[in-house]
């Protein structure tokens, strides 16, 4: 690879690591895994017993992923990349189909960004699927 292209390509890593980091949050649903259905002031409905599982789930394995992204090459590495990041992108939809049918607005993310939190984060995971089908991109991890 050029040297330009070798530096868009390293650039465009960085982007997707940082950003992958950023959706690590995405596990601090394990918060309320416990009290889903509980009942109490501010307990998560039991319909969002999945959506709060799905958030934990991609929030762990974005650390796994941020691993891919910066340290590993090959068609294996970079399919799992653009995978999860799509399997996220329908986690965050589903969880805002779960939202309209099954409000929980005490929620303190609802509360801060209301609905838009669900199209924010589909939006940084597109980003990723994106900045990873970037020919430079591509290339660096040894896909064609």
């Amino acid at each position: 690879m050029s040297s330009d292209i070798q530096k868009s390509a390293d650039r465009n890593r960085l982007y997707l690591l940082v950003i992958t980091l950023m959706l690590a949050g995405r596990a601090m649903t394990l918060a309320f895994l416990g009290d889903v259905g509980g009942g109490g002031a501010g307990d998560p409905p039991k319909a969002w017993l999945l959506p709060l599982l799905g958030d934990a789930i991609i929030g762990i394995t974005a650390l796994g992923v941020a691993d891919l992204v910066w340290r590993r090459r090959g068609l294996a590495a970079w399919t799992l990349v653009v995978v999860w990041n799509a399997l996220a992108i329908w986690d965050a939809l589903s969880a805002f189909t779960v939202h309209l049918t099954t409000p929980w607005p005490s929620f303190f993310m609802i509360e801060i960004f209301g609905a838009s939190m669900f199209f924010a984060a589909s939006a940084m995971h597109a980003a990723c699927i994106v900045l990873v089908c970037r020919p430079s991109t591509r290339r660096s991890f040894g896909v064609a």
